[in-house]
């Protein structure tokens, strides 16, 4: 069994860059505690804690749960999990403020455990990468033009989302560039960039290297 080693690793990267597929093989190939910010925040709501029950009145009056409360329930699940080992951090920081916000966690502690892993990708091949996918209605699963589906895995159909259009997507990119690419400054001491631009396969061989770089090996 590896040796268990403290480090908060944040997947940073443009919706459709591939964050999702390298979470989900962290999970799989690591001994790791994976945070998804809306997995948190749903938990929340179905324990029905306060502030669950605060995120839950947000949420059904259309409105956006602000920065305090998203870096709140963050704090509460770190406090514990970074005593465990290895922290995947999957949606948060989203802003540079919540970047600030997470190295004065547990009285700064945590500021030195952070590396920060971007998946880069070109932006037209992003683009087209997101205007061409499918989405399983079944299953949630997504498939590029490579994979030559027109059924899931699953057996669902494929569909295409509305936000997958192209004007969409651009306007989506457009508003990554402006609220979450500064983080990518703010962390340009301890961020590594790999490129999302091969297979799946090819990235996720990419990021297990620059894990082993870190000291971090795969469960055995």
């Amino acid at each position: 069994m590896t040796q268990k080693l403290s480090s908060i690793i944040i997947l940073l990267g443009a919706p459709g860059a591939g964050k999702g597929t390298i979470a989900q093989h962290l999970k799989d190939k690591y001994e790791v505690c994976h945070f998804s910010t809306g997995n948190l925040l749903r938990n929340e709501i179905q324990r029905g804690t306060d502030i669950g029950l605060k995120v839950k009145e947000i949420v059904a009056s259309g409105g956006l749960v602000g920065d305090d409360i998203v870096s709140e329930i963050v704090e509460k699940n770190l406090t514990g999990a970074v005593a465990e080992g290895l922290v995947v951090l999957d949606g948060y920081p989203r802003t540079k403020h919540q970047a600030e916000v997470l190295d004065a966690m547990m009285f700064g502690k945590l500021k030195a455990l952070i590396r920060v892993i971007e998946i880069s990708i070109d932006r037209e091949a992003l683009i087209s990468r997101l205007s061409q996918r499918l989405v399983c209605s079944k299953c949630g699963n997504t498939y590029g033009p490579i994979d030559g589906r027109s059924v899931c895995s699953c057996g669902g159909d494929l569909i295409k989302r509305k936000d997958d259009e192209e004007a969409t997507v651009r306007e989506r990119l457009k508003k990554y560039e402006e609220e979450t690419l500064p983080v990518s400054g703010y962390y340009s001491d301890r961020l590594v960039r790999v490129s999302g631009d091969g297979a799946p396969d090819e990235v996720a061989q990419n990021v297990d290297k620059l894990l082993g770089s870190f000291g971090i090996e795969r469960r055995r």
